[in-house]
């Protein structure tokens, strides 16, 4: 039994969101979202009642630009947008996002069966830009940087069962279902000097109401020297489904879905390798009007790469290598570093180039 609680975290569901999400909890820039925030919780579980906390950093690098799925630069998209329209025109393009986003995770197993994941996230949010200006001398070019966006993300509650299992203690196999919820707890209407809505992947929340839905299946094989399984493989679904927000705006719903594979190196050293893949949808608006500026909320599509919903919207996979120590019983660490192998965009978009995680967690 004490071995069991001390890999409990081995045999628990191997789920990857986002959101950040950072939270990143919307569908353009946080190809993983919430499940990421959702997977350290869940990551946490185990076999073992009682509650676990974990706490999660991850930060997401973001400078590459692709249309479909080929690289294109910042200016040229400034070219391209500003080449038909007339001297004094501005057009925005960003060069640069940092996300980050820490995540508290508190996960509590009633019985051997049932269990809840309660994530609080806090989003920081930074962005580099180019504008650049038509002239009767050509365009030019000035670099912006927006202020940084932080705080409080949207929260989320999950209750997850364990359908089906081979073994209470020292599981094999296992399918476990759950069902959830985002909180929008975090802020939404966050401006820039001007007044304007600050684009709505740089906010730390949506400001909407959403479902979850999650599937996972673990299966355990091979000996290791201690009697434990060698190997774990555990593939994974994740649906979050969006809803709209007061201003009108929906970030596009978003479908996770993975495979986490992990070899025991020794009984307290795990190496992971984990193939990760995002499809969302895009994001829409119903057109109401931000009452601050009378322009219709989070959009100025002639102004601005990333304020305008035909840019969202995108498919990503990704390979993850990773790592987990257990530290002592009941103390673990893990790791992972995250990069993309596939990304194909709707319209014109910034997307990840590299993301890394780091957490620690501690089962009471």
């Amino acid at each position: 039994m004490k071995h069991w609680k001390q890999w409990g975290c081995v045999f628990s569901l191997a789920l990857n969101i986002a959101i950040n999400a950072i939270a990143m909890n919307t569908a353009t820039a946080s190809e993983c979202g919430l499940s990421c925030c959702i997977a350290a919780g869940v990551d946490g579980i185990g076999s073992s009642t009682g509650l676990s906390v974990s706490l999660q950093l991850d930060s997401m690098q973001m400078k590459s630009i692709r249309q479909g799925t080929s690289k294109v630069s910042a200016q040229s998209v400034i070219n391209n947008n500003l080449a038909v329209r007339p001297n004094g025109v501005m057009y925005v393009v960003p060069t640069k996002m940092v996300m980050t986003k820490i995540a508290t995770n508190f996960s509590y197993r009633l019985d051997e069966n049932n269990a809840f994941v309660l994530t609080v996230p806090y989003i920081i949010n930074d962005m580099e830009m180019l504008r650049g200006m038509k002239t009767p001398a050509g365009i030019r070019n000035s670099k912006l940087t927006m202020d940084t966006i932080q705080g409080l993300g949207d929260m989320s509650l999950l209750y997850i069962r364990d359908v089906w299992k081979d073994a209470d203690i020292r599981t094999r196999k296992r399918l476990s279902l759950g069902v959830g919820i985002k909180a929008p707890t975090g802020k939404h209407q966050a401006r820039n000097a001007t007044g304007r809505l600050v684009h709505m992947m740089m906010q730390a929340g949506t400001g909407a109401w959403d479902g979850i839905l999650l599937g996972n299946g673990t299966i355990a094989f091979g000996e290791h020297k201690d009697g434990g399984a060698q190997w774990f493989v555990s593939p994974s679904l994740t649906y979050q489904l969006s809803t709209r927000n007061a201003l009108g705006y929906k970030v596009g719903s978003r479908l996770n879905y993975d495979v986490s594979t992990r070899y025991r190196a020794t009984s307290a050293f795990n190496i992971k390798l984990d193939f990760n893949g995002v499809l969302s949808q895009k994001d829409s608006t119903n057109g109401t009007i931000d009452p601050n500026t009378g322009l219709v909320a989070y959009q100025n599509p002639n102004m601005s790469l990333i304020d305008n919903v035909n840019n969202t919207g995108i498919h990503s996979l990704f390979i993850t290598p990773g790592f987990q120590w257990v530290v002592s019983s009941g103390i673990s660490i893990s790791g992972e570093y995250r990069f993309p192998v596939y990304q194909k965009t709707k319209g014109i978009q910034e997307v990840t180039d590299e993301w890394f995680f780091f957490r620690i967690r501690k089962a009471f």
